[in-house]
């Protein structure tokens, strides 16, 4: 009889044991789940000592262990139950409405959005946790009036210390602050203090924003230490503290540290905005708080800090969760509290930095040397060097950066660190710094890092410094001839791919989600930040007055009509080409050649989504030259049919007042000279008041004035 096939050897052995492990765990009884112990100083196995509380920097693992606060911690994260099918449905389809937007009028959505929350009401932490309905939470807020915000805030009051820290909940928290904050010098009104009515429904809370506001404060007492570089709490807890202190926060702008570039930009700019004219209404500068905020904003700065020692808040400067947030105490340390305050021993800036002469070899002169290339680190430099005091800053800029802007200059990521530093130097460190500048030139044009370059021509225009000698360079690095040196200047018909690691692009937040070197994703995506840093630089040249502006004048003169026809096509070109237009270097002499380039190419332009932009810049660029623009106009005027059919064209056609072109010529070339005034708000030419008109208000002008003075001298006597 044959025998069983038997596998021998140490595999075996170990997929055996392995087998009878499984088989025991699946046949014991299920254990209650042990809650996990708080970490104490009575052992000595704990490897980060006292400060274990407030700051893990290493693994996840030894982040949920050394957790401050007793509920901090995921694992003791509420459920607050799922939407059923039926809701889920319903929330779906009231953020695609929100999201379309198809509303008769502000009163209309206004209608919608309350019956949407009576439909929510008693759900709001179902959806504000949903995965799919959080959305919806954040569009609601944002188009919410006061009381529907207070409201809701009533209702998450009691779940902050949870909610900061959930994936979803946590936008709605940093939602609810942003629009909350212009309201919170409002009163409560008593007709919606907290009652009931017949049906048992609750309405508002008795409570202010700025008392919800404390109260958050108060649930979150404690845990500090471990939300600053908690994964999903770090964020928001960023707009609490800018909103405490009456900062703006602004969460659209792509180099803002309150979030992060790859955050979902929902077009909820503004609080309590109904429309886009409110929106552009909304207050963006410093608003006024309550004065209980700011000894609020200071305990809750000096409980984050006051538990780590200095060799942990150092590593903060590294840690891409608590970066951030470290930016965000600095900033309110040197620009809210005083740039006094960072002469204290204890202050955040003093603590990081403790020898303010920053001589070579100093504790300080290390740090800051080894943050400048670090992608995550170099952010803090950043915002030292912005808001650091003029004495301390001299001693970095004297000891650390001055002998070596230049090759920081070369570097992508200390780079950065330079515009901050080229935007605080006076007229004479300016004047220096652009000479060691000036040899590293051709290397920065080499490989596309256009960015150092823009800014220092910008800050020699500020402090009035001559750019001769930077035109010299920037002629040098280009090729002599004037027609390929336009070509190298906006990077047109080069395929060639410079790697990752050496093209400048915009800088991403650091936050552990969207952290990334700054480097673009692929190769197109460097093609376009070529394209777009060669057209940012040709603009700001074209903004100074002499060699500089010449070198991008000239090289526009020798480009042929094609070429000048596939540039205005070009969305990064064309800005050129207006800037060109409209630029008060350009003389007279300039656009007369220039613009005639355009005739009998204008219908086609003005059907393009770029070139449509070049043909209204063609209006303001012919105003001191009135024959070219009236053969433009009547170019125009023979493609009626074409720009008609077109939405582009029927835009470039209001803007050249086409129809009174047809219609009132007189009147046309009065506006086309500049002699009249502005076109209306529909786009309707107003009529040249007559002379009788002008009569009569010198003659109710003159009445005025007269009554003025009768009054007065009644008023003495």
């Amino acid at each position: 009889m044959p025998r069983e096939k038997e596998k021998r050897g140490r595999r075996a052995e170990a997929k055996a044991q392995k087998d009878e492990s499984k088989r025991k765990r699946d046949e014991a009884p299920e254990d209650p789940v042990a809650k996990r112990m708080k970490p104490t100083d009575e052992t000595d196995d704990n490897p980060l000592g006292e400060n274990a509380d407030y700051i893990p920097l290493d693994s996840e693992e030894q982040q949920m262990q050394f957790e401050g606060g007793e509920n901090a911690g995921s694992g003791d994260m509420p459920f607050y139950g799922l939407l059923d099918a039926d809701e889920a449905e319903y929330f779906s389809r009231a953020s695609e409405m929100l999201e379309s937007n198809q509303f008769g009028d502000a009163e209309e959505r206004g209608l919608f959005v309350e019956s949407v929350y009576q439909e929510a009401n008693g759900k709001e932490l179902k959806i504000a946790c949903s995965q799919g309905c959080s959305r919806l939470m954040e569009k609601l807020i944002s188009m919410s009036d006061v009381h529907q915000i207070r409201r809701l805030f009533g209702k998450f009051i009691g779940h902050f210390l949870h909610l900061v820290q959930h994936r979803f909940a946590s936008h709605c928290c940093e939602t609810l602050f942003i629009h909350a904050a212009p309201a919170v010098m409002q009163k409560t009104p008593k007709a919606h203090a907290k009652k009931s009515n017949e049906d048992g429904e609750e309405t508002e809370s008795d409570l202010s924003l700025a008392d919800m506001f404390m109260t958050v404060i108060n649930e979150l007492e404690g845990n500090w230490g471990y939300l600053l570089t908690e994964r999903f709490a770090s964020h928001t807890i960023r707009v609490l503290l800018l909103v405490l202190a009456g900062e703006p926060v602004d969460v659209t702008s792509t180099d803002s540290i309150v979030a992060s570039r790859k955050k979902e930009r929902l077009g909820l700019a503004a609080a309590g905005a109904q429309d886009e004219k409110e929106k552009e209404k909304a207050p963006t500068g410093k608003r006024s708080v309550p004065e209980s905020f700011q000894p609020a904003l200071k305990k809750i700065m000096n409980d984050m800090v006051s538990g780590i020692d200095d060799t942990y808040l150092r590593a903060l400067a590294t840690q891409p969760v608590g970066n951030p947030v470290l930016q965000v105490l600095l900033f309110l340390e040197l620009s809210h509290f005083g740039k006094s305050s960072a002469k204290d021993p204890k202050s955040i800036l003093r603590r990081l930095v403790p020898d303010e002469s920053f001589e070579e070899g100093t504790e300080s002169a290390t740090f800051i040397r080894g943050l400048l290339y670090d992608p995550v680190g170099s952010r803090l430099v950043e915002t030292m060097v912005k808001y650091m005091p003029g004495k301390v800053f001299k001693n970095l800029y004297k000891n650390t950066i001055r002998d070596r802007i230049g090759s920081l200059s070369r570097n992508n990521t200390a780079g950065y660190v330079v515009l901050r530093t080229l935007e605080r130097l006076g007229k004479d460190d300016l004047q220096s710094a652009m000479e060691l500048i000036i040899p590293e030139v051709p290397g920065l044009i080499e490989r596309v890092r256009l960015i150092v370059p823009r800014t220092l021509i910008d800050r020699c225009v500020v402090r009035n410094i001559d750019t001769k000698p930077f035109a010299e360079a920037l002629a040098s690095a280009y090729d002599q001839d004037p027609k390929i040196r336009l070509r190298q200047m906006l990077r047109l018909g080069e395929q060639t791919e410079i790697p990752a690691k050496e093209v400048d692009h915009e800088m991403e937040d650091a936050d552990e989600e969207s952290h990334q070197e700054r480097r673009p994703a692929g190769g197109s995506s460097v093609a376009n930040a070529e394209k777009l840093h060669g057209s940012l630089l040709a603009q700001t040249m074209l903004t100074v007055r002499g060699p500089l502006s010449e070198l991008v004048f000239s090289s526009l003169l020798a480009q042929d009509t094609d070429t000048l026809m596939q540039l205005a096509k070009e969305p990064t070109s064309s800005r050129v080409l207006q800037q060109a237009l409209a630029s008060p270097a350009s003389t007279t002499q300039f656009r007369r050649q220039f613009v005639s380039r355009f005739q009998g190419h204008l219908v086609d332009l003005a059907q393009h989504s770029s070139g449509s932009h070049v043909v209204d810049a063609l209006w303001g660029a012919t105003k001191d030259i009135y024959f070219v623009k009236e053969r433009m106009a009547q170019e125009l005027a023979q493609g009626e049919m074409i720009l008609r059919d077109s939405f582009l064209g029927r835009a470039v056609w209001r803007n050249w007042s086409m129809d009174l072109f047809k219609r009132r010529r007189g009147e046309w070339a009065a506006r086309a000279k500049g002699l009249d005034q502005q076109p209306t708000d529909d786009g309707a030419a107003p009529r040249p008041k007559s002379k009788i008109q002008l009569a009569a208000e010198r003659y109710a002008a003159k009445m005025t004035e007269e009554e003025q003075k009768k009054a007065a001298t009644e008023s003495q006597s």
